[in-house]
């Protein structure tokens, strides 16, 4: 009974030093420091008096940061991305910001972004990819990934017959836990490995 009492303290302990980490939010200044987790100006909300505004709905070009009583602006341009308080990373990339949704064989990012539609705008997420986390970010479409892996013929034959329409291409595979196409590069990667 006491093993199980003091394994149950230790994986409490574990749970609440993950959750801290998941609401601790900051400033990743260079990739190294992503791919590190190594967050500047790092601050939980709940805890601390550090102010960090991101400036996403204004559209201002740089990030305030307020971190122990010393107020100091970091253009959006010469960072890599931030971390929310939620654990969302945001990237940056010419002065845009994309939300990190998966690491694989290509990096999805989203945006949400407004439409005009009729005599309204609505809300439409865009997906797009880089190669890798510090390379360029690119629309998340057909062409573009057979683009960017130009000597994978059985990828761009699988694309074609699986997604009918780039909007497809963000389609979420619950059994692989993965965005599809990443699923794909996998899969088809492998594929022309083994042979």
């Amino acid at each position: 009974m006491t093993k199980i009492l003091i394994s149950l303290a230790f994986t409490g302990l574990f749970g609440l030093h993950a959750d801290a980490q998941q609401n601790q939010r900051g400033i990743y200044l260079n990739y190294n420091d992503f791919k590190n987790n190594r967050l500047s100006y790092a601050g939980n909300a709940a805890t601390e008096t550090n102010k960090i505004r991101f400036h996403e709905f204004s559209g201002k070009n740089f990030i305030s940061v307020n971190h122990n009583g010393e107020k100091t602006k970091l253009f959006k341009d010469k960072i890599y991305a931030y971390r929310r308080n939620n654990g969302q990373v945001i990237r940056t990339w010419n002065r845009t910001p994309y939300t990190l949704s998966e690491q694989g064989i290509i990096w999805i990012y989203f945006r949400d972004v407004n439409v005009s539609q009729g005599k309204g705008i609505r809300m439409e997420r865009m997906y797009f990819y880089s190669m890798a986390g510090n390379s360029e970010i690119l629309p998340l479409t057909i062409s573009s990934l057979k683009h960017s892996f130009p000597a994978k013929y059985l990828f761009h034959n699988f694309l074609d017959a699986q997604f009918r329409n780039d909007a497809e291409l963000s389609l979420y595979d619950s059994f692989s836990g993965k965005f599809k196409v990443n699923h794909l590069l996998e899969t088809t990667t492998a594929a022309t490995a083994k042979n």
